[in-house]
């Protein structure tokens, strides 16, 4: 059965798109993707706005405004899944759209579409990406407006909400992540987002916060914290990690949660620690310390220190990790 013209037409449309020399001419380039911008297929249009935030053609800003709102009328007929609307907004972002109206009004879209036994919200990345898009504009009241998105119903929207946030005022957003670890969430990733968020905004006064919830309850919340001090790479996160990895009592997941978090604080204090454990530790700990390392193949002088500390172990099964890993 040969293709709905609608759909031959469509796929014509978006091989013309792919075939588009990143080379070629700029002014061949922005002129075909403004004829697409137009165009009534959400696919292309979405095809043709990512182009156009990957090639910074910025004279596209008015074509893209254009775009996201005709796929505004009917936008589940025309737009399903939000395809175009989200490749636009994430364009806009990248080509530092000014225009804060678009912006506000994009973290409070929504579009529910019927799915089997009610709906789902598939605008959720569009106000992810509106959030961080009216932080970009400097618009002195992007963080207070971003408070209602910090506890939309979708978590990934408050997780996003929340990586906004922190790159928004420091003082603002300090205080709101805090509060909103304070009174919790339902999803501890976005608590993570918090933490991350925190420690990239006022890394000194934050890391004893932070530190505090290594102790927390919530398995999840206490990972995504150690996890956090770890990629902050503050000298002091690690002493936090050390002392946390004596707090807990029998061998227990969070020691290997530590470990990665040691691996990604990246420094020469953290790396004599995991090797200490590949050399001294239990056979579980020495794997996930070698898997953790693995990633840092490039440097020859860790690797052969791993192989060292293998080596002198008693048992074989780390080294039999370090193999699979290589």
């Amino acid at each position: 059965m040969s293709k709905p013209a609608r759909q031959r037409s469509e796929e014509r449309k978006l091989e013309a798109l792919n075939a588009l020399d990143p080379a070629a001419d700029r002014a061949v380039q922005s002129a075909t993707i403004e004829r697409y911008l137009a165009d009534k297929h959400f696919r292309v249009v979405a095809r043709a706005a990512t182009l156009a935030g990957e090639r910074s053609l910025h004279e596209r800003l008015p074509d893209l405004l254009s775009a996201y709102a005709r796929f505004l009328v009917e936008p589940i007929k025309q737009d399903p899944h939000c395809m175009a609307k989200q490749a636009i907004a994430r364009a806009l972002v990248s080509l530092e759209c000014q225009d804060v109206t678009f912006f506000l009004e994009g973290i409070r879209y929504q579009q529910l579409e019927p799915t089997w036994g009610g709906s789902s919200d598939s605008a959720i990345d569009v106000r992810c990406s509106c959030a961080m898009g009216l932080v970009a504009t400097g618009y002195s009241r992007a963080v207070p407006e971003l408070t209602a998105l910090l506890q939309d119903r979708e978590w990934r929207a408050r997780a996003g909400a929340a990586r906004a946030i922190s790159c928004g005022s420091p003082r603002e957003a300090e205080a709101l992540l805090r509060f909103k670890i304070l009174v919790g969430d339902s999803e501890s990733e976005v608590i993570g987002e918090c933490f991350t968020g925190l420690l990239s905004i006022a890394k000194e006064e934050c890391l004893p916060f932070v530190a505090t919830y290594l102790a927390d309850d919530n398995d999840g919340v206490r990972d995504f914290a150690a996890l956090a001090l770890g990629e902050s790479r503050h000298p002091g996160a690690l002493e936090h990690l050390r002392t946390a990895w004596d707090a807990v009592r029998g061998t227990g997941d969070f020691r290997a949660v530590l470990i990665r978090a040691a691996a990604l604080h990246r420094s020469d204090v953290a790396f004599d620690w995991l090797i200490s454990i590949i050399e001294h530790g239990t056979r579980t700990h020495a794997d996930v310390a070698v898997e953790a390392l693995s990633v840092f193949e490039r440097n020859v002088k860790l690797g052969e220190r791993v192989q060292t500390a293998l080596a002198s172990r008693k048992d074989s099964s780390a080294g039999r990790s370090a193999k699979r890993s290589s």
